[in-house]
């Protein structure tokens, strides 16, 4: 899963362009294909009747004073909510899109890294849903900070990329570390939150050592030139279309 030298890191959108419009709803997700993203992130959740939705929080708590769980309502209650007007008035329509809606929708070039913010032990419904869609598998990448959702996925859906989040800081930044966590769970190399010069310094480690990298959240551009000359394989960031202005110059 080595990143090739010399090629550019995928440009993968943070829950949709979150930067210019709400996180996870269509009107992000449709500005990114927009400004020639590779990927989408997104963040999945159950409702109560086992609908797989595009959601962050447990709750909607950031958004509106209603602090239900998502897991405590079904979908015909989720789909009455709006969820774009905190970003904008513009943006007021916006709905809280299923992943299976994301899926028939995304353009066949493009892949999507699906988040799974639970920790899911039955995973045959989510992978049933993703197969009906006719998504390809290799569209599909999956992202956990759940080492058991990551190796369930390896040991049960192999052909589907796994790879598990870390933050270093909890690791303190240590690379054996870091590597025993991924080769626990099987994972397809790491997700790693890289904000400062020690996830930098451990970045350029595991790049030597071979392994397939992406870095989050990545919104200032000096940060994303050091990752991109640093050889990282993807490049998760609220703003896509400043990071492909940037990787123009090294076109």
């Amino acid at each position: 899963m080595a990143h090739l030298l010399g090629t550019n890191p995928l440009v993968i959108a943070h829950r949709g362009a979150s930067g210019k419009a709400p996180e996870n709803t269509f009107a992000a997700f449709n500005l990114a294909w927009k400004e020639g993203s590779d990927a989408i992130e997104l963040d999945i959740r159950q409702s109560k009747d086992s609908n797989f939705v595009c959601l962050h929080d447990e709750n909607l708590a950031r958004f509106f004073p209603d602090k239900k769980n998502i897991s405590s309502m079904n979908l015909d209650e989720l789909k009455e909510i709006e969820i774009g007007s905190w970003k904008g008035s513009e943006f007021k329509n916006e709905k809280i899109p299923l992943l299976s809606e994301v899926l028939l929708n995304t353009p066949k070039n493009k892949k999507i890294f699906i988040e799974i913010k639970e920790e899911i032990e039955d995973l045959k419904p989510l992978f049933d849903e993703i197969k009906k869609t006719k998504i390809r598998i290799n569209q599909c990448h999956f992202l956990s900070y759940f080492p058991k959702v990551v190796k369930n996925i390896k040991e049960n859906y192999p052909r589907y990329k796994a790879t598990i989040n870390i933050r270093p800081n909890l690791c303190n930044y240590e690379l054996d570390k870091v590597i025993e966590k991924i080769k626990k769970s099987y994972s397809d190399g790491v997700s790693l939150k890289i904000d400062t010069k020690e996830s930098l310094r451990l970045l350029k480690k595991l790049k030597k050592d071979n392994y397939f990298v992406i870095g989050w959240t990545i919104n200032d551009k000096n940060f994303m030139e050091k990752l991109i000359k640093n050889n990282i394989d993807g490049i998760i960031t609220d703003y896509p279309i400043k990071l492909k202005k940037i990787l123009k110059k090294y076109a």
